[in-house]
């Protein structure tokens, strides 16, 4: 739920970042996909007992591999699971136990 989060620098483009992400986190390069681009955004705000608020504008991209292959640096990614949208969308209860980020259900 919190791969490929990409907080773009002055002068780069969400999408950029994302490209830069990619490559970085999954060792997915250029050539593996197509149509990256930013289908939605969305404010978000989490309250944190004793420590604080986190507050932030969260783009949502989508991009089509043609190419699975997969090489997650170990640094970055703790473990994958594929997921069918649909069916993660239609059957939420069956992924609680995995602890998604609190804006991953928005």
């Amino acid at each position: 739920d919190g791969t490929v989060a990409s907080h773009p620098v002055e002068g780069q483009s969400q999408e950029e970042a994302t490209e830069q992400r990619l490559e970085e986190e999954l060792g997915i390069s250029p050539d593996q996909y197509d149509d990256l681009r930013v289908t939605d955004k969305f404010e978000y705000k989490r309250y944190y007992p004793n420590e604080g608020v986190e507050w932030e504008v969260c783009a949502v991209l989508k991009v089509t591999l043609d190419d699975t292959s997969l090489d997650p640096d170990d640094d970055e990614i703790g473990g994958m699971l594929w997921a069918d949208y649909e069916h993660l969308h239609e059957h939420p209860e069956l992924y609680r136990q995995l602890r998604l980020c609190p804006w991953f259900e928005i």
